[in-house]
């Protein structure tokens, strides 16, 4: 399965990837949804989501080692920051997809990682807003953000 950013530019090339498929698998199903991520997209939500998970776990003690030596020993500690948060929760949170590749944030997928379907970054805010309430760290949720769309479009 793969996803697609089309425009008007590279709708020709969408169709020659398409084609290229249906010689191997001669029947898929095609669904498509808008690119308009609003004011508070998903990945913007989750970066601001991991400056307040970073700022309660460097708060309750939470360090990252500054170096690790061949026989897997630490030396010396830093804080315990936001990308750090990102790292941990994407990939406990994401993981990888069907096939074994990484997912990412990113609208196109990079250093060998498959970008996530909104379906995937939906999923990880979800479980990620479970964790933070569970644990009574306070995270934003705008009214306006892709995510809250999304949670008003599934209660009906």
């Amino acid at each position: 399965m793969k996803d697609f950013s089309l425009t008007r530019q590279s709708l020709e090339s969408f169709f020659n990837e398409i084609q290229d498929e249906l010689e191997v698998t001669p029947l898929m199903i095609v669904t498509t949804q808008t690119g308009d991520t609003g004011k508070w997209g998903m990945a913007k939500l989750w970066r601001s989501w991991m400056g307040a998970t970073a700022t309660f776990m460097a708060a309750n003690g939470c360090t990252m080692p500054l170096m690790i030596n061949d026989e897997g020993a630490h030396y010396g500690a830093r804080p315990f920051n936001a990308d750090d948060a990102h790292l941990l929760f994407t990939h406990q949170w994401l993981g990888v997809d069907s096939e074994g590749e990484r997912l990412s944030w990113s609208r196109g997928g990079r250093d060998g990682m498959r970008a996530a379907t909104k379906g995937e970054r939906f999923n990880a805010l979800r479980k990620h807003e479970e964790f933070c309430v569970e644990r009574g760290i306070r995270i934003f949720n705008p009214r306006d953000s892709e995510y809250n769309k999304l949670i008003q479009e599934q209660s009906y």
